[in-house]
This record gives C-alpha cells, sequence and structure tokens, in this order.
C-alpha cells in the first residue's frame, strides 16, 4: 500500500512540475503568443512570412513579410470576431495575370447552439505590393481577386449543411487555372 501511495506522490509532483513549466513557458509580458516563419521567397530569396498571435482583446493574428536582411514590412491584421479567434489556413503566392500575389485564407471556429450553426467562417484575401512615394514597399489587397474567391461558412449553419469551395491553396489554383486571363 505504501508503494501505490509513493507512486502517485510521485506521479502527482511529477505532473504538477510539468503544468506549472508549461504555464510559465506559454506566458509572454509583450502579448506576442509567438511567431512562427514559413519561407516564402515572395520578392526575393529568402523571405518569410512571419505569423503573430497577439494575446490582447481582441486577439489579433498579424502577418508581416520579413526580407532576407531583416527588414519587417506589415502585410494585415486579422482580429478575434467575438469567441471566433482567427486561424491562418494557408498563405501561398501564384501569379495572377503575370504578376505575383500573395494569398491568405483565414478561417474563424464558431460554435453558437442556440441557431444551431457549428463549423468555420472562411475568407480569401489578395494581397499585391508596390512601391510607395518614399520607396518602401507596402501591400495593399487586390479587392477583385479577394472578392472573386470571397468567404463563406463551411460546416452547420441554421441547422443545413454548407460547404464552402475555396478552403485551401489547391482550390484557388485551380481555379485561377481554368480562368482564361488569370
Amino acid at each position: 500500500m505504501s508503494a501505490i501511495f509513493m507512486f502517485f506522490a510521485r506521479l502527482y509532483i511529477v505532473v504538477a512540475v510539468f503544468f506549472l513549466s508549461a504555464v510559465v513557458f506559454a506566458e509572454s509580458s509583450s502579448g506576442v503568443l509567438g511567431a512562427e516563419r514559413l519561407r516564402i521567397d515572395f520578392l526575393s530569396v529568402p523571405d518569410w512570412i512571419e505569423i503573430d498571435r497577439i494575446e490582447e482583446i481582441p486577439e489579433k493574428l498579424v502577418l508581416h513579410l520579413v526580407d532576407g536582411n531583416g527588414a519587417v514590412v506589415p502585410i494585415t491584421i486579422f482580429n478575434q470576431d467575438g469567441p471566433a479567434y482567427p486561424e491562418l489556413v494557408s498563405i501561398f503566392k501564384n501569379k495572377v495575370n503575370g504578376v505575383w500575389v500573395l494569398f491568405a485564407i483565414v478561417k474563424w471556429r464558431y460554435y453558437l447552439s442556440g441557431v444551431n450553426t457549428e463549423g468555420d467562417y472562411y475568407e480569401v484575401h489578395a494581397y499585391e505590393y508596390r512601391k510607395n512615394d518614399d520607396d518602401q514597399i507596402v501591400f495593399a489587397e487586390n479587392k477583385i481577386i479577394s472578392d472573386f474567391f470571397g468567404s463563406g461558412f463551411d460546416g452547420k449553419q441554421e441547422g443545413k449543411l454548407v460547404h464552402f469551395r475555396f478552403k485551401d491553396a489547391a482550390s484557388i489554383r485551380k481555379r485561377l487555372n481554368q480562368i482564361k486571363g488569370w
């Protein structure tokens, strides 16, 4: 009996130390939960997309382009919507009419039992870059392309199953290849 008690006491200590250390590492004084970088080589080689999740109210998902010299160019910010946090599904580049365009697919997860709704709300955003008057690179959303791919719900919406077509890079690239002039 004593051996069993000692086993559980040690197990309790190990579990407590593990959870306490996880809390310490997860906390951030700046509110930034941690940046993730994905190599994209959009403007030059190497280039990265930096994804920051900022823990504040509302929670934010911030996208930057970071070049090989460490210069940071803001792309966009997505905000929390009610209880739903923004999540980057995919970010990729594709040529549209001979120009490189940066695509971001973002979703928010919803569970609204009162209106029989559960699923993901997707948005597709397309960004082009240009130089401003100060010769600095800036990103601007191409509303024509963004609106073409649009937004939509995937899941159960008010009791009905609905599907959004453009949830991934493959579906967007396939549609771009089907359109003459794109």
